[in-house]
């Protein structure tokens, strides 16, 4: 990947998670990203915490979700989400808690941004909750 990722998630298993399997990501405490972010530095990806990602300030919030990818993690319902944050063309949100081939697809998706390589046309991918329990989650692109 060429590009600069950043992961920042409010739970530490989140971080480790993505630490494992972003081995190029840089792992920022919440604390951290607000203090880069209040700098004007930003990232080509991004990792974050839905929650984390609504309690910032709006300027701060706006930046980020004009970078080239921003994957949301999420346990908030999707519907519960403001329309304008979840339907760009350069955001995915990924519902927590997700499963091993959702998660396999966000990854995907941020490193096709990072490394240069994809030439297609933006899409808005967004991974959806299951309508029922045990019900597969799958990636839609709109």
């Amino acid at each position: 990947m060429a590009g600069l990722l950043w992961v920042s998630d409010r739970e530490p298993g989140v971080r480790e998670l993505f630490s494992e399997l972003l081995p190029e990501a840089e792992v920022l405490l919440p604390d951290e990203l607000d203090a880069r972010l209040a700098l004007g530095q930003r990232p080509d990806a991004l990792v974050i915490d839905g929650t984390q990602l609504l309690e910032l300030p709006a300027r701060r919030r706006s930046a980020l979700l004009a970078l080239p990818r921003i994957l949301i993690c999420t346990g908030m319902l999707l519907a519960s989400m403001p329309t304008k944050i979840v339907s760009g063309p350069n955001v995915a949100v990924l519902a927590k808690p997700f499963c091993v081939d959702d998660l396999e697809a966000a990854i995907e998706w941020l490193r096709d941004a990072a490394d240069g390589t994809t030439s297609a046309p933006a899409v808005s991918a967004v991974l959806r909750r299951p309508r029922s329990r045990g019900a597969r989650r799958t990636l839609q692109t709109t």
